[in-house]
């Protein structure tokens, strides 16, 4: 098949594309303006390499607080915005430091992504450069998203004393599940990134044919090979390759303050809040370990779209997750008694309330979790088939079966940049359409329901392969008949036990599947209706299951698989909700 030209070529364009707004909107008073700007200084390295380093001095004498980003996406490139960010930041008082990554644009060395160790001593080195400037006080906190969320990590456990705390978004220390989730490749996003880091900037993707099989050979066959991509496909599972490229050991000795961030639709949102928590509990009771989930994706698609799906976002958002940002660091680097975290460490948005919320923990306390059961009559298939979805419990019901054909794919997100999912996402009645699409509605809603905290699925399924997907999406049916996805899962059966190495199934027998939805905070209007989708693919948001149980990545060929579906007493799959009571 043709090399795809609808996400690859949109990744490669935004990298060139000028940024979409010359300044950062606040709501909060400037204390200053963008006064110096001190280019490419070049930072020394215990080791004698030296990394790219522009500094954003605000206005005036100083010394000021600094905040550091250390990126490998090029920190003048329009992509990151880097200059406008250090405008902002200078707007608020602080001194802003943007640094090039070693190996990466105009710094020396080698970049090998992730490598723990280096980014951690790395970050302690950059840190002490910065406490030992004039215009220091020595007082700096760390501040990134994706790969400069993880070198903020990597401040933290660095232990540097200048470092008062760091606030690091849409991406999680475990990298393993961060490119895997439950064994599928997180392929437009995380596997196409493997491929496009591994030069000083970027390699071209255009050339990719996202359908290539054996996946393995897919970067090599377009001529853009990548080391790092062969290592991810060579380690599917936890492996020391991972443990290399990770932050976990150690990670909850950090006992500086932190800020996560992240939203309901990036790809990086369980694992983040998997990481949250185990520092929440490794520095209980202790209040200073915060999370901020907004109604973004990992571009934040939209704080430029004015919605996320089908839903309306206020164009106030944008605003709010930065001053957000600058708040944790005033009350932590300039020690104002500003308020923030007074009402919980937990702060998050509500789709469809259009609201901001606070709380205690995560998940909420007093969270009714209610499962909601699959039913029909054995034709579940497609929107007009006799599925539906209800809170009682299934009795004497016949089984849904579907074909999941890997050569014929859901492949929506085929032409998207998922790393965008919400900007993309859209009206899910034409995949509703499919025979291999399960779908089970519920009745109209009497009164508004919210969903705030993790949502999971069960499903009890049996396949004609020896290795397979299931996917689970819940869906928000509007009046009109339109449909929202609220959130959604996928799980590769041979992954099914996170701690044993892939297993796998018996055809024919069926098998309690647990699929987790991750999270969301989102409340349904009275007339909307809850819907389940089930069904085996979402190409190329992850990789195809080619159902032939070989060796992860390097099947060449694909066979049909016979899915089937059971809800009945004995075998009620169903999904757990999380309903919350104001």
């Amino acid at each position: 098949m043709a090399a795809v030209e609808g996400g690859l070529a949109a990744e490669m364009d935004k990298k060139t594309a000028p940024p979409p707004f010359e300044r950062i909107s606040t709501a909060t008073p400037d204390r200053a303006s963008l006064g110096r700007v001190l280019s490419d200084q070049m930072i020394a390295m215990r080791d004698d390499v030296r990394l790219a380093t522009d500094v954003y001095l605000p206005e005036g004498d100083g010394p000021f607080p600094a905040v550091l980003t250390r990126m490998p996406y090029g920190k003048t490139e329009p992509y990151c915005y880097m200059p406008i960010i250090g405008a902002y930041f200078a707007s608020k008082g602080y001194a802003y430091v943007a640094q090039d990554v070693r190996g990466k644009w105009g710094s020396e060395g080698t970049f090998d992504p992730n490598v723990g160790g280096v980014e951690v001593n790395d970050a302690y080195d950059t840190i002490a450069w910065i406490a030992g400037q004039d215009w220091s006080t020595g007082k700096i906190g760390m501040w990134g998203e994706s790969y400069y969320g993880f070198t903020s990590y990597a401040g933290g456990l660095s232990g540097h004393p200048a470092l008062v705390a760091i606030a690091p978004g849409d991406i999680t220390l475990n990298r393993c599940k961060g490119t895997f989730r439950n064994g599928c490749l997180q392929m437009n996003t995380v596997g196409m990134w493997s491929i496009s880091m591994m030069a000083r900037q970027y390699q071209d993707l255009s050339k990719i044919d996202a359908w290539h099989l054996p996946l393995a050979e897919m970067a090599d066959a377009a001529g853009i090979p990548s080391s790092y991509f062969d290592q991810v496909i060579a380690n599917p599972v936890p492996s020391p390759f991972w443990q290399e490229r990770s932050l976990l050991a150690g990670y909850d000795a950090i006992r500086i303050p932190v800020l996560h961030w992240d939203g309901w639709y990036d790809n990086y949102l369980g694992p983040m809040l998997a990481d949250w928590r185990k520092l929440a509990d490794a520095n209980a009771p202790a209040r200073h370990n915060h999370v901020l989930i907004g109604p973004w994706d990992h571009e934040c698609s939209a704080d430029k779209l004015g919605r996320a799906g089908l839903m309306p976002v206020p164009s106030s958002a944008f605003a709010h997750r930065w001053d957000h940002v600058a708040a944790f660091f005033d009350r932590y680097l300039m020690g104002l008694d500003n308020g923030f975290g007074d009402n919980g460490p937990i702060h998050y948005f509500t789709l469809g309330a259009e609201t901001w919320r606070d709380a205690e923990d995560w998940p909420l306390p007093g969270t009714d979790y209610q499962p909601w059961y699959l039913h029909g009559a054995g034709h579940a298939n497609t929107a007009d088939g006799d599925g539906t979805l209800s809170p009682e419990p299934p009795g004497d019901e016949p089984a849904d079966r579907f074909v999941y054909d890997p050569d014929n794919p859901i492949a929506a997100s085929l032409e998207w940049d998922c790393w965008s999912l919400a900007g993309y996402m859209g009206d899910r009645r034409s995949i509703e359409m499919r025979d291999d699409v399960l779908v089970y509605t519920s009745a109209p809603l009497d009164e508004p329901m919210e969903l705030t905290g993790p949502v999971t699925a069960t499903l009890h399924a049996a396949s004609s392969a020896t290795d397979t997907d299931f996917t689970v999406v819940l869906c928000d049916v509007f009046p009109d008949g339109s449909v929202n996805m609220i959130q959604d899962g996928i799980l590769r059966t041979g992954f099914r036990d996170p701690d044993r190495a892939p297993q796998p199934i018996e055809p024919g027998e069926v098998y309690a599947l647990t699929i987790d939805l991750w999270a969301t905070s989102y409340r349904l209007g009275a007339a909307h209706r809850l819907r389940v989708e089930i069904s085996s693919s979402d190409f190329n948001r992850y990789d195809r299951n080619p159902n032939t149980g070989g060796s992860y990545g390097h099947s060449a060929t694909t066979i049909k698989a016979e899915q089937t579906i059971h809800h009945d007493a004995a075998r009620p799959s169903h999904i757990v909700l999380p309903v919350i009571h104001r």
